[in-house]
């Protein structure tokens, strides 16, 4: 598997501030210098002359480097020396790279040799004053020059960080190799002033799409999954290698992950802005919502790069890994690469953009209003998340970039257009388990902060994800056992209240229990009255502010303007205000959404077969949730202590002889084996 490091072998600092006064030792073949900036450009044409001055060894390098590209020759570092004192460059000879002669080969398939003897040379020494000087100088060379073809010498072919940008960038937008290359040549016009081959791109393409891993990572890695999946044969795991079998992207979940998915697919967020290690590798969680409302793991990636190829093969993966089930609902940062792939691998999914992440650009988007107006943070809220309907949306936001001026900004505009995959109000009809909103708590940014940050390595990583793994699990076993067997605490003498604290898991009541005491703080008023209608207008006395909320008897149906049944899964304090004015004191059950529910994993639980359960983690952990479930009636009486206490005495001895027999069993028949082989 490869393993690309970033680095430029070459770019050597070259020291120019103390004088020598002392004993010289040689370095012969070291390449001095190889930066593009120069300090002294003029009469590059003209070339070098004999007592040239030069502020530095750089200056020097680049000046003769600049002229032999424009004569037709490369150059090398024929010889250097040092100061033994100082250790810094005092004496550089550079000649044209055909000096020398031509070495004999004995092999089938010799490489092509140029070396012409050549004598062309440019002999530099450092003065005390820490300039350098050309102390001698031959111009002529004995072969001919090609200026026109200077670009085609490898000595002048070098992708600097902006083409390594502009490569990066074309690539980000599905332009390949030949074709950036071809973009690239038209922006500096002409293909001898790119100062690097088609296959330099098609290189550092390669280059862009592995991942940077260092010695021991890759192994380290798959030993790390050859680990998990000895604990639970439904580890799932994908490696992306590109043609010469270096490793591009990573993608794995664990059996946890894939059996949540089964309940708690409908909504998955996809954060792509979390980096997690020293290599600045994006880690791409996929996170759900479990039935406690809790953050749950549905897969994880290492990408090379956030290219629309890369986010496609990434989707395409995971869905294969969830047994090809598809999202109801997709929530990602505001990406175009993203939204490429989503619309290609999901199109019937609802893509959401992260409100957090958009807020959270804001003060670096938008620095210049914030400095000038102290409110606009409120108006821009205000505009998001109280315009109950798209022509209020639109009004507001009108007025909004009116008022700052914002016609113009391309961030703003952006949002405008993306407006259907981030307003609230146009994604009213779609469930997104109260993901959508800037909460930060449990959100997708919070699920390994505290196992991991910037430094951490990526075998620290893999140690670290194990460990939050297994505190996830605690997490929700406890959840768990405190869904089943305490009784929440009832605030209220509301029905609902009541009739929701034995339906749903702790976490979800207690945000439904929030909903039930606005129900004090709500004033209703009858609107109109139809055949089939009956609208309500909901005022919500601490904020001032109204809520139309319909009732459609026939049908039982109840919709309020905030859409917070659509967007959390409960009903809001608007709807239940209207409910209880109707007289009306269950909730019905379109209305009870099961994956909030405290038995929604009981078809699984109580479902399993021996043989659905494969690994020891597996077992270990059915048996611990029974074994709480034992200690907890067992030690309610004495009786029930003493049944308790005797069945797992005859259990534990039952097991004991069955795993005794089994192990007699396995070696019986591997001494058979071994006598059979003999």
């Amino acid at each position: 598997m490869g393993m690309d490091l970033d680095l430029d072998s070459n770019d050597l600092q070259c020291g120019n501030e103390n004088p020598v006064d002392c004993e010289e030792d040689v370095d012969h073949g070291n390449e001095i210098g190889n930066r593009d900036t120069f300090e002294c450009n003029d009469n590059i044409d003209k070339g070098p002359e004999i007592g040239m001055e030069f502020d530095s060894l750089q200056s020097a390098y680049s000046f003769y480097k600049n002229y032999a590209k424009n004569i037709g020759f490369a150059v090398a570092t024929k010889a250097s020396r040092r100061s033994k004192i100082s250790r810094q460059f005092i004496d550089v000879k550079y000649a044209c790279t055909r000096h020398g002669s031509k070495r004999e080969s004995n092999a089938v398939n010799p490489r092509p040799c140029l070396k012409m003897d050549c004598k062309a040379t440019l002999h530099i020494k450092r003065k005390q004053d820490g300039k350098w000087f050309v102390q001698n100088l031959i111009k002529d060379h004995n072969h001919e020059l090609f200026p026109a073809d200077s670009h085609f010498f490898p000595y002048h072919r070098r992708i600097n960080s902006a083409k390594r940008h502009d490569i990066s960038t074309l690539d980000d937008v599905g332009v390949k190799a030949i074709r950036s290359y071809v973009a690239v040549a038209k922006q500096h016009g002409g293909y001898e002033n790119i100062g690097c081959l088609e296959k330099d791109f098609r290189n550092q393409l390669d280059k862009e799409c592995r991942l940077a891993l260092e010695s021991g990572d890759a192994n380290a890695m798959l030993e790390f999954f050859v680990h998990m999946q000895e604990e639970n044969p439904n580890f799932f795991y994908a490696l992306d290698l590109d043609e010469e079998h270096h490793l591009k992207n990573i993608f794995w979940v664990d059996a946890k992950g894939r059996e949540d998915y089964r309940e708690f697919g409908d909504v998955v967020s996809l954060d792509t802005t979390y980096i997690t290690n020293k290599y600045k590798m994006p880690f791409t969680p996929f996170i759900g919502v479990n039935n406690h409302h809790q953050a749950t793991l549905l897969g994880c990636a290492l990408l090379a790069n956030e290219s629309t190829s890369t986010f496609t093969w990434l989707m395409k993966t995971w869905v294969r890994a969830m047994g090809g089930k598809l999202p109801s609902a997709i929530i990602t940062d505001q990406d175009k690469a993203i939204k490429a792939a989503i619309k290609l691998v999901f199109p019937n999914s609802r893509h959401h953009y992260c409100l957090w992440h958009i807020l959270r650009k804001i003060p670096e988007k938008l620095d210049y209003v914030l400095r000038k107006n102290e409110d606009f943070m409120g108006i821009f809220k205000k505009c998001i998340h109280k315009s109950w309907t798209k022509d209020q949306f639109e009004e507001r936001w009108q007025a909004m970039v009116e008022k700052f001026d914002l016609i113009e900004d391309e961030w703003i505009q952006s949002l405008y257009e993306d407006r259907e995959h981030w307003v609230p109000t146009y994604m009213k009809d779609t469930f997104f388990a109260g993901m959508s909103t800037t909460q930060r708590s449990e959100s997708i940014n919070s699920f390994l902060d505290k196992y991991v940050c910037r430094k951490t390595t990526l075998k620290e990583f893999l140690e670290k994800y194990e460990v939050a793994l297994q505190d996830r699990q605690e997490a929700e076993n406890l959840a768990d056992f405190t869904t089943w067997h305490k009784t929440p605490a009832l605030r209220t003498p509301s029905p609902f209240e009541k009739q929701m604290s034995m339906v749903y898991t702790h976490g979800v009541f207690k945000k439904f229990q929030i909903e039930v005491l606005g129900i004090f703080g709500c004033h209703l008023v009858k609107e109109k009255e139809d055949e089939k209608i009956l609208t309500f207008k909901v005022l919500e006395i601490e904020k001032n502010e109204g809520f139309i909320v319909e009732w459609d008897a026939s049908m039982e149906e109840i919709s309020c303007i905030c859409r917070s049944f659509e967007y959390n899964g409960f009903l809001c304090r608007h709807s239940l205000s209207t409910l209880h004015f109707l007289g009306l004191f269950n909730i019905p059950s379109r209305y009870i959404v099961k994956r909030w529910t405290k038995d929604v994993r009981t078809k699984y639980k109580k479902g399993s077969t021996c043989e659905e359960v494969q690994s020891k983690k597996q077992r270990r952990d059915i048996l611990f949730q029974r074994a709480i479930e034992l200690i907890e009636e067992g030690s309610m009486s004495h009786e029930s202590y003493n049944i308790a206490h005797q069945a797992l005495g005859d259990a534990l001895k039952h097991c004991s002889s069955v795993n005794h027999s089994l192990k007699l069993s396995d070696e019986a028949a591997f001494g058979a084996n071994e006598y059979h082989d003999l």
